[in-house]
């Protein structure tokens, strides 16, 4: 069979064509969708996980965090301390007098306790403090109990007009509590020195220059008071 002339070109470029088309790749396939919708399902879920264990990795360092910041400091350790034996105890006792009063006795009547106060010098130059002594003397009949400690003593100075110079009340910071038994005709003494300063009765306003003068010393002791001592400042 014989091609006519005039169609071999356009046999040719047939030909040409399928060849170029048996080269290219195969077109791709179209995916159908409801696979999509579970890929897209598989996705969504995957990603929520992984935000999940995202927020619970934070959460989990946080309160790591927090329960080492709030945790209760360690109470403190009190080491306990050797106790003697009850010999030891005896001996101890029977060696340190005690002025603990016995819980047999009666506290003292104001009336059988006397008080009176002293100084240990008339005149004090302008170097030398005052020294003041409070003595409590027992002047009843009977063995019983007085209250002679801080919280119940009083030293008063008050210049020549009888005005208001200073006292062991007026600036007292913790005054103590003290019981002594005391017998008949026992006396017991309290030694106070003045640093020549004076105050007012709430202790708001300080002198530290006290005038040379004339003053007095009362003594006291809960609701007694002795009588007044006379001293000079030089």
């Amino acid at each position: 069979m014989v091609v006519p002339s005039r169609c071999l070109p356009a046999r040719i470029a047939k030909l040409l064509s399928m060849a170029d088309n048996d080269k290219l790749p195969p077109r791709p396939k179209r995916i159908p969708p409801h696979i999509l919708r579970r890929r897209r399902i598989v996705a969504v879920v995957i990603l929520v996980i992984i935000l999940a264990l995202i927020g619970w990795g934070i959460s989990a360092l946080v309160g790591l965090f927090l329960s080492d910041d709030d945790s209760p400091d360690p109470e403190p350790t009190v080491a306990e301390s050797a106790q003697p034996s009850p010999s030891e105890s005896q001996d101890e006792a029977s060696e340190q007098p005690s002025d603990k009063a016995s819980d047999d006795d009666a506290p003292c009547e104001p009336d059988v306790l006397a008080v009176s106060g002293a100084t240990d010098q008339e005149s004090y130059d302008e170097n030398e403090q005052p020294k003041f002594t409070m003595t409590i003397s027992h002047e009843g009949d009977e063995l019983c109990d007085a209250s002679v400690g801080t919280d119940e003593q009083s030293f008063v100075v008050e210049d020549a007009d009888g005005e208001f110079v200073f006292s062991t009340r007026a600036c007292q910071v913790d005054p103590q509590s003290q019981v002594v038994e005391m017998e008949p005709g026992q006396s017991e003494s309290v030694d106070y020195e003045w640093e020549r300063i004076g105050t007012d009765e709430q202790c708001e306003t300080m002198v530290e220059d006290i005038e040379p003068g004339q003053y007095e010393l009362v003594v006291g002791l809960g609701e007694q008071t002795a009588d007044p001592v006379t001293f000079e400042l030089k």
